[in-house]
């Protein structure tokens, strides 16, 4: 499916490309307005020295220093939005906003990614899957620094810009702390990685996750800001553009399509996750599972196993452990 045609962006709100070198996504946008005392930059790439400097001669483009840069607001903990907001904190007292959940994430999960790394090692070994050894998710630790967020966001809470206000959406699913941003003056609706066009967007099941219902509540998040009837979407990946209502019903579509095809790779079960993956098509290019790199091996299992808990929250799966795997089997509607 094509993109839709970009839309143009209000006066006062400006998208800066921020490099992921190496990454398939290519950037990450970061969003740059203007508040009473000063600018606010909605996400802030890696730490790495090519983003600082593409984030510098972003903001020179508008006439703007690093140090103008009163409030970083990070939609979720990962690190191609909050690595670099660490370094910002330190280096120009910039005042670090992300919702509490996120934050606590961030530090459980980041502090030290070596244990992270192995327990994801572990739980897709128990939903029979062996991620080998190439340590293609552990390369993270030197793209960001752990900080502490100035002041905790949560649903309903509103940041003041110079022209008006961002309302704070509380946006479980792709992380358990993402949030997306109203401008409610402008009806700008700053999505982060929760709605995203065309690519869709990752929500996976993952260690430390065991027995939530992800998909469930990104399912949920998504008719939360269709309610919202923005006329632009400012995805964190991607140009901006408008109608939310039809990109999220495009992605609502799109989850019933696959949950379909799990139940038919299930079967009659029992199997894990890491079978039922194995036999699904992968991307907008219907790729096989043995055509992905191991990175995406993994996040296509925890995406399949965030599926199977959505049909086991529902009862329509049932979920037992034997010689330590997980296997799943179809249950009652």
């Amino acid at each position: 499916m094509a993109p839709a045609a970009e839309a143009r962006l209000p006066e006062g709100i400006e998208r800066i490309e921020l490099p992921m070198t190496g990454n398939p996504l290519g950037y990450v946008n970061a969003y740059l307005l203007r508040e009473p005392d000063g600018y606010a930059l909605i996400d802030c790439g890696w730490d790495v020295p090519d983003v600082l400097a593409a984030l510098e001669a972003g903001l020179a483009r508008y006439g703007v220093q690093l140090e103008e840069i009163r409030d970083v607001i990070v939609t979720h903990f990962h690190p191609d939005h909050y690595g670099l907001a660490g370094r910002l904190v330190r280096t120009v007292g910039a005042r670090l906003m992300m919702h509490d959940i996120d934050a606590r994430v961030a530090y459980d999960r980041l502090s030290d990614f070596t244990i992270t790394f192995r327990e994801n090692a572990q739980w897709f070994a128990r939903n029979g899957y062996a991620t080998g050894n190439d340590g293609s998710i552990k390369d993270e630790p030197a793209r960001y620094s752990v900080v502490a967020p100035q002041r905790a966001l949560n649903d309903g809470d509103e940041v003041p810009l110079a022209k008006g206000s961002l309302r704070v959406l509380w946006t479980p699913g792709h992380s358990p702390g993402h949030i997306c941003l109203l401008d409610t003056t402008n009806s700008v609706l700053f999505s982060g990685d929760h709605i995203l066009d065309p690519i869709t967007p990752h929500v996976g099941t993952w260690s430390g996750q065991d027995d939530q219902d992800q998909l469930g509540a990104f399912l949920a998040s998504l008719r939360k800001v269709r309610a919202t009837r923005a006329g632009i979407v400012a995805p964190a990946h991607g140009r901006p553009f408008n109608d939310v209502t039809r990109r999220v019903d495009e992605l609502l579509a799109h989850h019933d399509e696959r949950e379909l095809l799990v139940r038919e790779a299930l079967g009659s079960g029992p199997s894990s996750a890491g079978t039922i993956a194995a036999k699904l098509p992968w991307t907008r290019r219907h790729r096989t599972f043995a055509e992905l790199g191991g990175f995406h091996q993994a996040f296509a299992v925890a995406e399949t196993i965030a599926h199977l808990e959505h049909l086991r929250a529902r009862n329509m799966v049932t979920r037992n452990e034997r010689d330590g795997v997980l296997l799943y089997e179809s249950g009652s509607e």
